[in-house]
């Protein structure tokens, strides 16, 4: 894992005024990034400090132990499935989710995630248990609002929209702008990675010369996995989807999707 950072602090932050802002907390199972927003003003940005800080902080203490108006925390999902609204009864969701082989340490939640969709999850308790000492708290899909934001760069079923992480890929095409596929990957390398693309674009009868995959997360437009991708696919591109407004020397795909969790309020 990366060293744990401190990407962004503004002057305006001011935890003793932290009743008016909202804490947005990316969670996995070794590793949580944080966001500090006031309306749509980005106050405080850092990524990979190990849960434990979840659960006895140190060195964001005074971060972790403010009284905010809200915190929107995206928990990072074992598996997960979609089901249509319309066929969607809260009292079934157990029965449903037996087809993520839900074990004795995970937890399962259910959520609206668009006009259309639920997506059931599960979810290791360790990550609840993490941040069950938290007031005000809404917990949703890790990609609840990366999928959300999406409709915002008016999306062509061309187009496949991937978040990037430390050894995941979620990755999302819609469709007459409806969700028409999610999933996420394990990744070791920018192979794995140009793999699963793929088999993404045959599983929806896409060509991958004219596809266009658009970028967030760990990824910029220097580094080999972006490099990797131009030589298969027909246009490779960081993400232009912004949530906040934030000084323009903080890559605006790599804060997108803890950023987007706002929308799911």
């Amino acid at each position: 894992m990366s060293e744990n950072k401190t990407l962004y602090t503004s002057n305006d932050l001011s935890l003793n005024q932290a009743h008016s802002y909202t804490l947005l907390l990316q969670v996995e199972v070794n590793s949580f990034s944080y966001a500090i927003v006031h309306g749509k003003q980005l106050l405080a940005w850092g990524e990979n400090f190990n849960t434990d800080e979840l659960r006895d902080p140190d060195q964001l203490r005074d971060i972790l132990t403010a009284n905010y108006k809200d915190v929107l925390i995206g928990l990072d999902a074992e598996a997960a499935t979609l089901l249509p609204k319309s066929l969607y009864e809260p009292g079934r969701v157990n029965d449903i989710a037996r087809l993520l082989d839900v074990k004795d340490n995970e937890k399962v939640f259910s959520q609206l995630l668009d006009d259309d969709n639920v997506i059931i999850y599960k979810a290791d308790e360790t990550l609840t248990y993490a941040v069950k000492d938290l007031d005000n708290q809404y917990v949703f899909h890790k990609d609840a609002g990366f999928i959300k934001a999406i409709p915002n760069d008016y999306p062509t079923s061309s187009n496949l929209y991937l978040n990037i992480g430390h050894d995941k890929v979620s990755i999302v095409n819609y469709k007459y702008n409806k969700l028409r596929f999610h999933n996420t990957f394990s990744i070791k390398n920018h192979e794995e990675l140009a793999y699963f693309c793929a088999l993404v674009a045959k599983e929806l009868q896409l060509e991958p010369k004219d596809m266009r995959l658009v970028l967030s997360g760990e990824i910029n437009d220097t580094d080999g996995y972006f490099n990797y991708l131009k030589d298969f696919f027909g246009q490779v591109r960081l993400s232009s989807i912004t949530i906040l407004d934030a000084p323009y020397d903080v890559q605006s795909q790599k804060l997108l999707s803890i950023a987007a969790l706002l929308l799911c309020v």
